[in-house]
């Protein structure tokens, strides 16, 4: 389980050595990525490749099994040890293979995080190193999620709910808006996709090109700093993606910071700063969408190319 030194940078999302396991299935293998102020990433890859899983451990939906997930500076996630080597000094393993003469500092450390070594209690200095950094950095995941809008494959709406009282829902329970404000900026976006008359409806009366557009707005209703979209498109009839992408287009013209999930290259092409390419739970190529779609490195990605265009 190897990682780098952390080292905290002015990127607004620092991924930092992420593993997933769901049981026995390893889904993430130590993906780090930073992702920049008004940077739009798009994720592509084969089903079962780790995208949609990255995604979700990003505002918490999934609780990485090891690695650290930072917002602007504050920590979503447990402190992962094996990241911070001043960290690895303070425990009695790191002690007992240094006094040993087992290698240098850096083998030490190599071997530590290759083996899983570090237990449970590794004494005093250690666990305090570990309370203080928990102290300064980490961060309610509830606080987060209301800068980090998401929005779902399955759009995810209350169907009990008018569209309006899907809006106005989040943003009158955590008390950021009264349930006037929340209304008014519930219309304003209602009209900036042309569906203001949809406001007392219910879900269920809408288009599947509606609702998305619907789970869209209500992300932002929260006025948040980041939107994950987790393959907005896919549950989508091909006729009505089109009015989702360009609500997304949209978006990402406002300098919105953006990290989508999809299948849609030529919209991947028109949209994205940087294109990540992942395949078996790691980033396998990243780059420019002129990289990516031009000039693949990796027969991996000229093969799931070749496949989608």
């Amino acid at each position: 389980m190897k990682g780098t030194d952390f080292k905290l940078n002015d990127s607004p999302i620092q991924i930092k050595g992420l593993y997933k396991y769901f049981e026995n299935t390893q889904v993430l293998k130590g993906v780090s990525l930073d992702i920049k102020k008004g940077e739009k990433v798009v994720i592509m890859g084969l089903s079962g490749s780790g995208k949609s899983t990255l995604l979700r451990c990003m505002n918490l939906l999934e609780n990485p099994t090891y690695g650290e997930i930072w917002f602007e500076g504050k920590l979503l996630t447990p402190i992962d040890p094996y990241i911070h080597f001043d960290v690895i000094r303070k425990s009695k393993t790191y002690k007992k293979m240094l006094a040993a003469g087992m290698g240098s500092d850096e083998e030490i450390i190599d071997e530590i995080k290759a083996k899983d070594l570090l237990k449970k209690f590794e004494g005093k200095e250690y666990n305090d190193a570990i309370k203080e950094l928990e102290k300064k950095h980490r961060q309610d995941e509830n606080t987060t999620r209301q800068d980090m809008g998401m929005v779902f494959q399955h759009f995810n709406l209350f169907n009990n709910l008018t569209v309006m009282q899907n809006l106005t829902l989040a943003p009158v329970q955590l008390k950021l808006k009264t349930k006037e404000e929340a209304e008014a900026r519930g219309l304003e976006l209602l009209k900036r996709i042309g569906l203001e008359e949809k406001a007392n409806v219910y879900p269920s009366t809408l288009s599947g090109g509606q609702k998305q557009r619907i789970a869209i707005v209500r992300a932002l209703a929260m006025d948040p700093k980041v939107i994950l979209f987790d393959e907005p498109t896919s549950a989508l009839d091909p006729e009505m993606v089109g009015e989702v992408l360009d609500l997304i287009k949209q978006l990402a013209e406002t300098g919105m910071t953006m990290v989508i999930v999809t299948h849609e290259m030529g919209f991947a092409r028109e949209v994205a700063d940087r294109v990540l390419f992942m395949d078996g739970g790691v980033i396998a190529e990243e780059g420019t969408p002129d990289d990516i779609f031009n000039h693949p490195k990796s027969e991996r990605l000229k093969t799931f190319l070749s496949k989608v265009l």
